[in-house]
């Protein structure tokens, strides 16, 4: 699928093919979004528009040439968007801009796209007036999202802490809940580091004016804050499994403790049973006839010695 952002009588236009587009060469295109787009498809933007489109494994190389370069005439770069849900994942979008025109390769529906073209077929976005524009305004709708994604998390992650804190006994299900959180907050740490390799690249660029410079040093200190956010939701998380973890080893060792003084408790009547069982003709106790109850008065009271002397150690 296709759809195209152009200017029509000072007002931006939103079209959508859901097979070849309808190109016309006196349009002022401002975007060209390419969602699970053919090959052919694609073969027909870069054939109306010059250009070379970038492939699917440049999107997912991770050398720096592979995620963003330039020339003279265009900026080609490569980026991670989170897409949340069940199960987070970070899907790879291509970005080409030429001619003040930018162009989008996606396999996914995203969130940040859909918002940004809602807010255009609102609000019909009177100062954009070139691809680079829309560019900037996708990445701050990106960075508002993962925002929102990260306060998210630390609302879990507080509902987590209560828990922790009052559990009489670990549960496993919440260690995974950590895990799982854990694991989400590097995939947002990792969508937003690559914003911030693409947004550092994109303001040294000669092809960005300075008002959206400007607007890109605001999208980075949004970004420092929020690396600086999950960092310290990383570190919590963190700090919440080790909690855990030593409340389990609190109770193994509890357990432990237990069958440690049994075993100590029965080793003087085991020893005294022992002495008794023994097969040998000459044991004067064995002739007598209270011989029985001795034995186990014995057991019995070795049992009583060593409880009283674990209690007196305090280890009871």
């Amino acid at each position: 699928m296709i759809r195209v952002f152009y200017t029509h009588e000072n007002e931006l236009v939103w079209e959508k093919y859901p097979e070849k587009a309808v190109l016309d060469p006196k349009r002022n295109y401002l975007w060209i979004d390419l969602l699970h787009a053919s090959q052919e498809e694609k073969d027909q933007v870069c054939e109306f528009f010059k250009v070379k489109l970038p492939t699917y494994k440049e999107a997912v190389e991770i050398e720096s040439s592979s995620r963003y370069s330039e020339d003279s005439v265009s900026i080609k770069a490569n980026s991670g968007f989170l897409k949340d849900g069940d199960t987070p994942k970070i899907h790879q979008v291509s970005f080409l801009l030429k001619d003040n025109i930018l162009f989008t390769v996606r396999n996914v529906e995203l969130q940040s796209f859909a918002e940004i073209v809602k807010k255009i077929k609102v609000s019909r976005q009177d100062f954009i007036r070139s691809g680079s524009q829309i560019w900037i305004l996708l990445l701050e709708t990106r960075i508002d999202l993962d925002a929102d994604y990260i306060e998210s998390l630390t609302r879990s992650t507080n509902i987590i802490s209560r828990k922790v804190q009052s559990l009489a006994d670990p549960e496993e299900k919440t260690l995974r809940k950590i895990a799982e959180l854990q694991e989400n907050t590097i995939l947002i740490r990792e969508s937003v580091t690559d914003k911030q390799r693409l947004i550092s690249a994109l303001s040294r660029s000669p092809f960005i004016d300075a008002e959206t410079g400007e607007r890109l040093r605001v999208i980075m200190k949004d970004i420092t804050s929020l690396l600086q956010h999950t960092q310290f939701s990383f570190e919590r998380l963190e700090y919440l499994q080790d909690t855990l973890m030593g409340l389990v080893n609190i109770e193994q060792n509890k357990i432990i403790k237990i069958f440690t003084i049994f075993s100590v408790i029965f080793l003087p009547p085991t020893l005294i049973a022992g002495i008794y069982g023994m097969n040998f003709q000459v044991m004067p106790e064995l002739t007598l006839s209270f011989g029985y109850p001795i034995a186990i008065f014995l057991m019995i009271a070795s049992m009583g010695l060593t409880l009283l002397y674990f209690k007196r150690k305090k280890w009871l």
